[in-house]
């Protein structure tokens, strides 16, 4: 599953001024150019800039009080909701129809891709993989900001049996959950 062209243009308008915002308010990486109406951008430029944004609500507040690029009720209420964001290091662990399962923080989430399903990034043979990635509820989904690292770990029998325990212990304890 994956976001509409119309809320993956929406994602990033807002997503990319919240870059821009966060360097200039904190300078973390000088000359970086502008995220906002780039026809490329660079994801590894941007990376420090997006910890700095996450490391914190001080942006978010800031955005929601002050509303410097005038959003409507909704790009504001998107903005707000990325307070109950959850950044760490997960498991992507497994396709399913409708999402793909994330596993860390002593649970399951259930995340839709943004331009294209998960699954075309990473096909169901390399799971399950280790990656440090921030999950954003979305209007009734859970997305990731569109910067995943991966780690360069393969598992063997023993890690994979041990998954899939856990896994079954999640999904019968609380589910998979899919809303933030």
């Amino acid at each position: 599953m994956k976001l509409s062209q119309d809320d993956v243009a929406l994602f990033y308008d807002i997503f990319f001024k919240l870059i821009d915002y966060t360097n200039d308010r904190y300078q973390v990486v000088p000359g970086l150019e502008k995220a906002s109406g780039a026809e490329d951008v660079n994801p590894i430029a941007i990376t420090p800039v997006r910890d700095k944004l996450w490391e914190s609500d001080d942006v978010i507040n800031c955005i929601v009080s002050d509303n410097p690029f005038c959003f409507a009720e909704r790009e504001l209420s998107l903005v707000a909701s990325w307070k109950r964001r959850i950044t760490g290091i997960f498991l992507i662990y497994k396709h399913l129809k409708k999402y793909t399962v994330f596993m860390g923080n002593g649970a399951l989430y259930g995340v839709a891709g943004l331009a294209s399903p998960i699954e075309d990034v990473f096909p169901s043979f390399d799971l399950p993989q280790y990656s440090r990635v921030t999950l954003l509820p979305f209007e009734g989904k859970i997305i990731y900001d569109s910067l995943l690292y991966t780690y360069n770990v393969t598992f063997g029998s023993g890690a994979r049996r041990g998954f899939n325990e856990e896994y079954r212990e999640l999904k019968h304890k609380d589910g998979i959950i899919t809303i933030l």
